[in-house]
């Protein structure tokens, strides 16, 4: 009985050997294979590899969309208190890019809420924030710290603290300086659109989802660091080629259109060709004297496009309400599209959501 049991062991022992030899043998390469199952093999092997650095690469991207919007909070946390300021406004005050410029004011002064953000980066030139837009924590979707450099391509790959970034910045144009001595009449403030990542300026899209989402959030705050408590209302929403061969060579540069008293680019020619291309409208005086921004970010319905939306500073002869009460949605007939958008989607409006 004894003999038996030591046999059977040894028999167990010997099967298992088999077992693992055999599995190696299936899925790798061994002497004496057949070329097809050398191929094979050969084709499963790479195949688990390739799996392998996939799945490795997918991890990365995870742990790298986790550290971009960890940061965005860390950086929208920073968010000033304007309560405590008074509400300064510097409209007679533009800047401009001649060597003979003289204020037509004094000085402008930092305010005491924007101490903090320069101490951080010396070349912050503002706060934007689309109040009440938020996600599902009550975060704004667009509160940020608008920078300026000496060019328009440092800030779309760096952050605030000069650390390469996937979702760069939000920044003003660089041309006219924002400083002590003015602005532009028009002040051009960039962001990305990250797409399902949703950070920087991606969340504009959705104003293309309606009327409604212009009536529902209709002023954009945002202070240059010489003034707090400013409101602008949105005055346009538009879809813009940024070259010639886009729109058979009738470009509207709106980038240009910085200061109004340029002999080639007046207020009148902006304002009609902001009017002409919006998709939706309001009742809103609007003035050369008045000040604007444009925010513009890509448009990924047609390639090289921008989804842009110009909004102008309130002032207490705006009348509010009226304003807000008077939005509404143009007809597709009624709006002027780029060529290169009527290609693919006709003269037509077209939302395909914020993530795209």
């Amino acid at each position: 009985m004894s003999m038996t049991n030591e046999t059977l062991n040894i028999n167990k022992e010997a099967d298992s050997t088999n077992f693992f030899v055999r599995f190696l043998k299936y899925f790798i390469p061994w002497k004496g294979d057949h070329a097809s199952e050398v191929v094979r093999k050969i084709i499963f092997v790479g195949s688990i590899a390739l799996f392998c650095s996939s799945l490795n690469q997918i991890t990365d991207f995870l742990e790298t969309d986790e550290e971009v919007v960890e940061y965005t909070k860390q950086i929208q946390a920073l968010e000033p208190d304007f309560g405590d300021s008074d509400k300064v406004s510097y409209n007679s005050v533009k800047a401009d890019k001649t060597e003979n410029y003289q204020p037509e004011a004094e000085e402008r002064k930092v305010q005491d809420w924007a101490k903090k953000l320069l101490k951080r980066n010396k070349e912050v030139v503002g706060w934007i924030k689309i109040p009440g837009f938020v996600n599902s924590d009550g975060e704004e979707y667009i509160n940020f710290p608008v920078l300026q450099h000496d060019d328009n391509e440092y800030y779309l790959h760096y952050n605030m603290d000069n650390e390469l970034y996937e979702s760069g910045s939000i920044y003003a144009d660089y041309v006219v300086p924002i400083d002590e001595n003015g602005q532009p009449d028009n002040i051009t403030i960039y962001g990305h659109h990250m797409r399902k990542l949703g950070t920087s300026f991606t969340h504009l899209a959705e104003y293309k989802s309606g009327v409604d989402m212009v009536k529902k959030y209709p002023i954009i705050e945002f202070n240059t660091i010489y003034e707090s408590n400013q409101e602008y209302a949105i005055l346009s929403c538009f879809v813009s080629a940024i070259e010639d061969s886009q729109d058979n060579g009738h470009l509207f540069d709106y980038w240009h259109y910085y200061n109004f008293d340029d002999g080639d680019y007046k207020f009148d020619n902006w304002l009609d060709s902001v009017k002409k291309a919006s998709w939706y409208s309001c009742d809103m005086q609007c003035d050369p004297d008045d000040d604007y921004i444009t925010l513009s970010t890509c448009s990924n319905e047609v390639a090289r496009m921008r989804w842009v939306i110009v909004a102008k500073k309130l002032d207490e002869d705006d009348d509010k309400d009226a304003i807000l009460a008077s939005y509404k949605e143009k007809k597709d007939k009624d709006i002027y599209f780029p060529q290169v958008w009527r290609n693919v989607w006709g003269n037509s409006k077209k939302y395909l959501g914020w993530s795209y």
